[in-house]
């Protein structure tokens, strides 16, 4: 008797009807949130420790820091204990450090920064986790519209979560807003904790039985593998155009768009509707063209796009151009994870998301800093027509490389 195939079910209510992939999805919503929250707890008090600009900077650095350091390191661990475990144990741990941060406020500037590093450190273990558990959980098929929705949510999430840190603070004062950031991180826990993620053994190969070994596999990976290296150098400049122009867009709707400062949050949700847009979109999308194509058209239409929009003073066109490079940057980073976790081998997975998470993390420090001094030095438009350049340069490279594209 043949065997009759069962049809291929696509689109968000195939993944959302997956709950091991809806928990794991709960989970990264309630621990960004937190994140969000508790770092915008975290730069008031020290501001109000320190009273100057440079003392805001001490979050950045104990942000920075384990990025750089640690999340090599965490990929490793997420290729050989349980995923599911690292991740419960990285939301209980920042949760209970949180809670220990509270009797500090106030008092000492050295060990709010000392705990705040332990909680970023153990931030980095999650994402990597995070990242190897979806093509265990989600159909190949299915891949590039779970990871649509993740990208997505991690944008909205950073905005919201920020955008609730001033009502929170006004409601709860510091340390409620605490014990708040701290709860979400135990339900995010709660959540993981029903993702039915198995643990395989023996993910990591015996002849790098030493870690400095096991480490430089995913390194060596990442070097013999040029699909995979190209992702991760677009995802880099991807995310640092998106975190540059976050952080440009404040002085861009006060000096240019002439809305006022306070008001750039409708630039930050104009980026929001074209996710929403292209979260939209991309699957179809993807039926007519490869994911490597798509990478290299967005990030032309995403550089002509700057370049346009720092030769603009209307705050319609601007609304609009911004909302096509939010469309943009969803379908890059979306379609990019989705080739890193099509080309990398489950048993070292981890380790290559673990690299992938100090780049994402980076992104948002020194590029951000450098369009920041740019801006002040030649002015906020030049800024923003330099970051179009190196976005469209990428593109343009892109072409260059048909192995990439036509992935």
């Amino acid at each position: 008797m043949e065997k009759i195939e069962k049809p291929k079910v696509y689109g968000f209510l195939s993944v959302l009807s997956n709950f091991g992939f809806l928990f794991l999805w709960l989970g990264q919503l309630t621990s960004q949130l937190a994140d969000r929250i508790f770092v915008y707890v975290l730069m008031i008090i020290v501001y109000q420790l320190t009273q100057s600009n440079t003392g805001v900077a001490l979050p950045l650095l104990a942000f920075g820091i384990p990025s750089v350091l640690v999340a090599p390191w965490a990929g490793l661990v997420a290729d050989k204990l349980d995923r599911k475990w690292i991740m419960v144990i990285s939301d209980v741990l920042r949760g209970l450090l949180i809670l220990l941060i509270i009797p500090l406020i106030f008092k000492s500037v050295g060990l709010i920064f000392l705990l705040s590093l332990l909680v970023y450190t153990a931030a980095q273990f999650f994402a990597p986790a995070e990242s190897s558990s979806i093509p265990e959980l989600v159909e190949k098929h299915n891949l590039i519209v779970a990871n649509s929705l993740f990208m997505i949510t991690w944008m909205a999430s950073s905005v919201v979560g920020l955008g609730l840190g001033a009502p929170l603070v006004g409601l709860l004062q510091e340390k409620g807003t605490f014990v708040a950031s701290a709860m979400l991180y135990f339900v995010s826990g709660a959540a993981i904790l029903l993702v039915p993620i198995k643990f395989k053994e023996a993910m990591v190969s015996k002849k790098n039985a030493h870690p400095l070994g096991d480490l430089g596999v995913g390194f060596e990976f990442i070097k013999r593998n040029r699909i995979v290296r190209y992702s991760l150098i677009k995802l880099f400049v991807a995310t640092s155009a998106i975190a540059a122009i976050s952080l440009l867009a404040i002085s861009y709707a006060g000096k240019v768009l002439m809305i006022g400062e306070r008001n750039f949050g409708y630039l930050i949700i104009a980026v929001g509707v074209g996710m929403l847009l292209g979260m939209g979109t991309l699957e179809r999308l993807r039926h007519h063209l490869k994911l490597g194509t798509i990478v290299v058209i967005s990030f032309l239409a995403s550089g002509i796009t700057l370049l346009w929009l720092s030769n603009t003073a209307s705050l319609h066109l601007a609304l609009f151009l911004i909302m096509l490079l939010g469309l943009s940057n969803i379908y890059i980073t979306s379609s990019l994870q989705t080739i890193l976790q099509s080309k990398i081998p489950r048993q070292i997975r981890g380790r290559v998301f673990g690299v992938q998470n100090m780049l994402v993390n980076s992104a948002f420090t020194l590029p951000v800093v450098v369009f920041g001094v740019i801006a002040d030095l030649w002015g906020i438009l030049f800024a923003i027509a330099a970051l179009g350049w190196v976005v469209l340069l990428t593109g343009v490279a892109g072409i260059f490389l048909p192995k990439f594209k036509t992935v």
